[in-house]
């Protein structure tokens, strides 16, 4: 009976650990959604209240006064090239590690966690001063480059967590097939890392569209900047109008809720990979 009660307690205190996070979560999102549909008088004294009348022109002005056309194609250059290269990187190496025995492995892996463990703040100088003796600063390719190379650590680290899930039976069932190290991993090993592939795509996508810092830094021209420097321009100029500016935020969101939607059952599956371990 004791034991019956201590856990009924711990399932209380769990649900209301789960509603207090959830609402931190929530609430936020809630907050810019319903503020996207009302005038700034509403904002300012009704935050969480539905709009008196849905102001869907607070969208459409965001959309076309803060040229927000310019940055999402910007965003979407960078997170697709940058998904593209960390896809065909990440997975051979992480297989690689995961399956394969070399020289050098487990330094090779430690370098790479070791990449991981570097905050961009404390390199992100070096990284412009060698952008900009390579003629890449302010450019949709440098940003690229060291967007890339900021995901790939960990990128590599989870697929290595991957391929680690999957038996190394099935590499060799492929060996006796007649199937080379590429067929194997190509036909047999890659579509059985399908969630952690995902998982991969999630989160690169995540971090590189919405990445704030190495934009602001590496970018200067107005027309190279992404979605989260062009809404911090667009809030500058119109400081005053709150609906315009969460019009804007809510542009800013929708690509990732989106994605995250979709994806979410696949992301967690792929995220949770090799945690049994």
């Amino acid at each position: 009976m004791r034991q019956l009660s201590a856990g009924g307690k711990s399932q209380v205190l769990l649900l209301v650990f789960l509603t207090i996070s959830l609402m931190v979560i929530i609430m936020p999102i809630l907050w810019v959604v319903l503020g996207s549909f009302k005038t700034t008088f509403e904002i300012a004294n009704h935050p969480f209240s539905l709009p008196s009348s849905w102001k869907f022109d607070n969208l459409r002005e965001a959309w076309e006064l803060g040229d927000f056309k310019t940055y999402f194609l910007n965003s979407a250059f960078i997170t697709g090239i940058g998904m593209f290269v960390v896809f065909l990187t990440a997975c051979p190496a992480g297989y690689a590690f995961a399956q394969m025995s070399f020289p050098g492995n487990k330094l090779l892996l430690y370098l790479f966690i070791f990449g991981w463990s570097l905050p961009v703040q404390a390199i992100i100088i070096p990284v412009f001063f060698q952008l900009k003796s390579l003629g890449l600063v302010n450019t949709l390719t440098g940003i690229t480059l060291v967007s890339v190379g900021m995901a790939l650590p960990f990128s590599v680290f989870l697929m290595r967590n991957t391929f680690k899930d999957v038996p190394k039976e099935l590499r060799e069932s492929a060996y006796v097939d007649g199937a080379g190290e590429w067929r194997a991993f190509l036909y047999i090993m890659l579509p059985m890392a399908k969630p952690g592939i995902v998982a991969l795509m999630v989160f690169t996508f995540m971090n590189i569209w919405n990445d704030f810092l190495l934009p602001l830094v590496l970018l200067i021209s107005e027309d190279k900047y992404t979605i989260p420097l062009g809404l911090l321009s667009f809030q500058g100029n119109n400081g005053s109008n709150y609906g315009l500016i969460f019009g804007g935020t809510l542009i800013s969101m929708i690509p990732s809720i989106i994605v995250y939607l979709i994806f979410q059952r696949q992301f967690v599956e792929g995220m949770s990979a090799g945690s049994n371990k």
